[in-house]
């Protein structure tokens, strides 16, 4: 089973959170997780910000290509940071 972990929670959602699984009887906090997703129904997105979405990967793997295309050689950090340092310098 995998673990999932939560940090940085305040401490009002947190007990909001307890009340809410001991309302609803579940006994762990995946079971809670379950409940809340289940009762959230299957939201769908639409076509409008499916397409956009599918554009914007279409275009990062454009870029992907682009950067790709134009790097030379095998990146070296320490030549990635004397060129960062020279660019800096200017």
């Amino acid at each position: 089973m995998t673990t999932i972990l939560v940090k940085n929670v305040s401490q009002e959602l947190e007990k909001e959170l307890r009340k809410l699984k001991a309302s609803l009887g579940c006994r762990t906090w995946a079971e809670l997780l379950a409940r809340l997703v289940e009762s959230e129904g299957g939201r769908s997105l639409s076509e409008e910000s499916l397409s956009e979405m599918k554009a914007g990967v279409q275009d990062f793997l454009e870029l992907r290509t682009t950067v790709s295309n134009k790097w030379k050689g095998r990146p070296s950090v320490l030549e990635e940071m004397r060129k960062s340092r020279k660019h800096d310098a200017t």
